[in-house]
Formats: C-alpha cells, structure tokens, sequence
C-alpha cells in the first residue's frame, strides 16, 4: 500500500472512531507510521484529506447504484442491496461522532463542500428513479419530483430528535425501516 493509501486509510479509522474535528495530523501521520513531510506531500491539509474521502466514497456509492441500475431485476433484491451499501457506508465513514461533525462544524469551505455534495446527491437520485420507473421497477404514476421531496423529508427525519430516541442503538434498523418505507411505498404494481 503506498503512502497516500496508508493515510487515508489511517485518518479514516481515527474520523470514524472520533469525528474528524477531533482528530490532528499528527495523530493521523502516527497512526499511518509516516512523517508530517509525508503527509504534506500527499494532502495540504486535513480538509482536503476529508473531502478526498468523502468524494472517493461518493464515487464507489455511485458505481454500486449504477451497476444495481444495470442489473435491477427486482425491488426486494435492489432494497436487499442498498441496504448493504448502507450499512457498510455506517461502517467505514459515517459513525455518530462523524456524523455530529457534520451537522456541527462551522468551516464554510467544508460547509460549501457537503451542500454541493448534498446537491449532487439529489441530482443522482433523480437518475436513479427515473431509470427504476423507466424498468418498471418502481410506479410510474408518481412524478420522480415527488420521490425527491420524499428524500429530502427522509434526510430530515434521520436527524429528528424522537426518532433518534426511538431507534437509539439501532442505526441500522433504522435506515433499514426508512429505506423499507420508500422503496415498498413506489413498488410498481403487481
């Protein structure tokens, strides 16, 4: 594995296991075993290792509902499939202290960052339902705006406080239950 790679792979244990607020480069370089000269040739900072990870992900999200797209022969096994790319998504980058960063950080060039991530989100899910009701996947009789309003709710609903409450411990089962509530909610009629 090249330097770059061990660095990455390092910052994403330690963003996982406490925020990447909390977090330095120096305990970054040490648990990469790497000098700081190191780390500087291969990122500036720790914002534009952060961004690289969270693009890098982004990328393999969307590979994965590409190729679920190609392949898409039912509903059950395409909900059986993003629920996996969920959970290993809550498994490798999103974990409640990174998740807390990202609703409470204040750095504007990050703040920027994940709106346009969050936009280019939207602009995929639009791709993508479109394509399940161009397979007959999903109802056609609803407008995919409709579908986007939906997530967009759906985005909110993951940081409401009672929900948060009610499924505490439970991340999975709560992502599986509002993936469950979209996905069974567009089925195409049998």
């Amino acid at each position: 594995m090249d330097k770059k790679e061990l660095i990455k792979k390092a910052a994403q244990t330690l963003f996982f296991q406490y925020g990447w607020e909390k977090v330095s480069i120096g305990e970054i370089c040490q648990q990469a075993n790497i000098s700081r000269v190191t780390f500087y040739k291969h990122f500036t900072n720790k914002k534009e290792l952060l961004k690289q990870l969270f693009t890098e992900q982004k990328e393999e999200m969307w590979q994965a509902f590409n190729d679920l797209l190609e392949n898409a022969k039912s509903l059950d096994l395409l909900i059986q499939r993003i629920f996996q790319l969920q959970k290993h998504a809550m498994q490798t980058l999103y974990s409640q202290e990174m998740v807390y960063d990202l609703q409470h950080h204040k750095d504007e060039e990050l703040q920027a960052f994940f709106a346009e991530m969050e936009q280019e989100k939207y602009q995929f899910m639009h791709y993508f339902f479109t394509t399940l009701q161009q397979k007959s996947i999903i109802r056609d009789d609803f407008p995919v705006l409709l579908i986007e309003i939906f997530i967009r709710k759906i985005d909110e609903l993951k940081t409401d406080p009672a929900l948060l409450q009610c499924y505490q411990g439970k991340d999975q089962q709560f992502l599986k239950d509002i993936l469950s509530l979209l996905m069974y909610g567009i089925a195409a009629k049998a």
